[in-house]
């Protein structure tokens, strides 16, 4: 089985441990490899394309750049990544 390259975009710190963890424990049944990390969109804009991610974990509400908006510039990528979003807001 292949390694799924995965790159985590959240901008609070423990959230993006807490999926490293999560990533960790699915491990034995789906290998990953975290690509990247990114504390908001323009950093998962800018970093993404060079990462060769192939799953992104993106949270929805971030300062600036939102997860949504992020998303829309992803999807026009060449080798556009899947979009998995995360959040902790409810209204989400």
């Amino acid at each position: 089985m292949s390694t799924l390259k995965v790159f985590i975009v959240d901008d609070e710190a423990p959230a993006r441990e807490r999926l490293k963890e999560l990533l960790g424990d699915i491990a034995a049944e789906v290998p990953t490899s975290v690509v990247g990390e990114a504390r908001h969109g323009v950093e998962a804009v800018e970093q993404i394309p060079a990462s060769d991610a192939q799953v992104v974990l993106l949270d929805i509400k971030m300062p600036g750049m939102d997860g949504l908006e992020a998303a829309r510039h992803l999807a026009a990528l060449e080798r556009a990544p899947r979009i998995v979003f995360v959040t902790a807001h409810e209204r989400h």
